[in-house]
């Protein structure tokens, strides 16, 4: 079988996410292209695409045809550029399509939609601002008391493991970055995304819904989680 060249992603994954919270490959006349769904701050729904990722899309589609027969679908790309497809229908099952260094943005109505921490006109904002880049991120939790950063990941059925920052770049070290989040985050921890360009954001509640605010860029990734090695 095809799919047998794919290995399952052995890592931190999405699971339950908003739609607003990843990436997906919309097939029309033949050619796809990447899309995104985004709700703005005035709570109107945008649906940007991107026809200027061909190598993307292919490399999407050959896991999606692989499982499920047809192309398109959802995906997402992690600190490490690792691109990650659901397949099957179950969002804890996901595989490695392989990784991809080309930023992604979308334009819209005049707006550059940005995941490198940019405002809609392109300016740059700082932490503690409000988040209007895509929301499409990898989830981690700040533990309570803002000391530890953690995730958990599927390791096979009915088996979930939980991965602690500590545990990789010790106790110090690991407080560190996770007291830099609890500042504009908060003690009582919670969660937050990390997207492609290393930048992270968490959810808040505001007048209209779910919004994000800016927690800052991770600058040194060998002070975070270690990259998945993937054979």
């Amino acid at each position: 079988m095809d799919n047998e060249k794919y290995v399952r992603f052995l890592g931190n994954c999405p699971s339950n996410v908003n739609r607003d919270a990843k990436y997906s490959v919309k097939i029309g006349r033949g050619e796809g292209v990447v899309g995104l769904f985004y709700r703005s701050i005035e709570g109107e729904l945008w649906y940007p695409s991107n026809g200027d990722h061909p190598d993307l899309v292919e490399m999407v589609n050959k896991v999606k045809t692989s499982f499920s027969g047809s192309p398109g679908g959802a995906f997402y790309v992690n600190e490490y550029r690792q691109v990650l497809v659901p397949v099957s229908g179950e969002e804890k099952d996901y595989y490695l399509a392989g990784e991809y260094d080309q930023p992604l943005e979308f334009e819209f109505e005049g707006k550059i939609l940005s995941g490198n921490a940019k405002d809609l006109d392109g300016k740059p904002i700082h932490p503690g601002d409000v988040w209007v880049g895509p929301h499409p991120g990898i989830p981690y939790v700040l533990k309570a008391g803002g000391k530890d950063i953690r995730y958990k990941y599927w390791v096979r059925p009915n088996v979930e493991k939980e991965v602690r920052l500590s545990e990789y770049v010790g106790k110090e070290e690991a407080e560190k970055v996770a007291l830099e989040i609890a500042r504009l985050k908060g003690a009582a921890g919670g969660r937050f995304f990390v997207n492609e360009f290393c930048q992270m954001f968490t959810p808040i509640t505001g007048d209209r819904g779910l919004n994000y605010i800016y927690l800052g860029k991770i600058t040194d990734l060998k002070y975070w989680f270690p990259k998945p090695h993937i054979k």
